[in-house]
């Protein structure tokens, strides 16, 4: 049986957004070792809107009741990942160096997943050095310089981008809606929660013409290398697909297991506190809650969670101090 067209098993592309895309939204800036990760679809282009689906959900700061939306689609991506429909999922959002799983900077489990990614790589290049294949060599060679170059642009779109003024030392608690009556409760400083919810995934390089052809280059040099593959030995051919699909297991192994997301030095995981992802049988009873524990309800009523008439607002005077707290008059919902 002949195998010329094995190659070909190199462009397939399992699913609308790629394993080796997925990986790299949950995972930071990637580093140059990242390039000895070869999987199935390296041709293709990453758009930073399919990984949140178009959707940018509202979020309001229950601390001071200013509304926006989350613009960042890889954060909107993990956040699809972690929600439960009629739930609210608390995250714990903080310094990559601040807690016990220490992500990137860690041995543990990432590394354990880590390992399998690029042995493969390292098993073809100690193959084509060892073997007389040209071709072989010459295909294995071009997937490298095809994985360096599409690092070099993510490294450069992934820089650290204008997050507003900075506010030290203060906390912050943001309540995201998103689609299918999924509720998300993130926790943290400001900085840290702006890091990974304002602006986009993908900032404007200082460079954006040499990065889009660094792209093209990149994609274009994937199909080059399976044409090169084409003339390569059945053993050669082999030796290349498999470790390829090998690898792609391997990462969407660790995609599904991944419990944290991790953007310009920062760590957004579900919070280990009891209670940190709640069922409510509405909406309404999870904004009542809300709003008795802040103590104010501007950020429910602007989020439409709540009618402003709904809202009235007594003052209850102690022997320390003077209060205001929101009570919420019973209403027929819907929801």
């Amino acid at each position: 049986m002949s195998l010329a067209l094995l190659p070909i098993l190199l462009l397939a592309t399992p699913s609308t957004i790629t394993a080796l895309h997925t990986y790299t939204a949950l995972s930071g800036r990637p580093t140059w070792l990242d390039s000895l990760i070869f999987c199935l679809g390296m041709q293709t282009p990453l758009t930073a809107t399919s990984l949140n689906e178009g959707e940018y959900p509202a979020v309001a700061a229950m601390t001071t009741g200013y509304v926006f939306r989350v613009e960042n689609q890889a954060t909107v991506m993990y956040l699809h990942r972690i929600g439960q429909t009629g739930h609210l999922t608390t995250l714990d959002v903080s310094p990559v160096f601040a807690g016990a799983n220490r992500a990137r900077n860690g041995l543990g489990w990432y590394t354990i997943m880590y390992l399998p990614l690029i042995v493969p790589a390292h098993a073809l290049l100690v193959r084509a050095q060892l073997a007389s294949d040209r071709f072989f060599l010459m295909s294995t060679l071009l997937l490298l310089f095809s994985r360096l170059l599409s690092v070099a642009s993510l490294r450069a779109r992934t820089l650290p981008s204008w997050h507003g003024g900075a506010e030290p030392e203060v906390k912050g608690d943001l309540l995201v809606l998103l689609s299918e009556d999924r509720w998300v409760r993130m926790k943290g400083l400001v900085d840290d929660s702006k890091a990974v919810t304002s602006g986009s995934w993908l900032s404007r390089p200082r460079y954006p013409m040499l990065c889009d052809f660094a792209e093209w280059i990149s994609r274009f040099l994937v199909y080059i290398a399976v044409v090169v593959l084409a003339n390569a030995t059945d053993r050669g051919k082999i030796a290349l697909v498999l470790c390829s699909f090998i690898a792609h297991g391997v990462l969407a192994v660790h995609n599904m297991l991944a419990k944290e997301l991790v953007m310009n030095g920062r760590v957004v995981k579900i919070s280990d506190a009891i209670g940190s992802v709640k069922e409510y049988p509405r909406r309404l009873v999870m904004a009542r809650e809300l709003v008795k524990e802040m103590g104010r309800s501007d950020f429910a009523i602007r989020l439409g969670m709540i009618n402003p008439d709904d809202a009235v607002v007594k003052e209850h005077t102690s022997d320390k101090a003077n209060s205001k707290t929101p009570e919420l008059v019973d209403e027929v919902v819907t929801m």
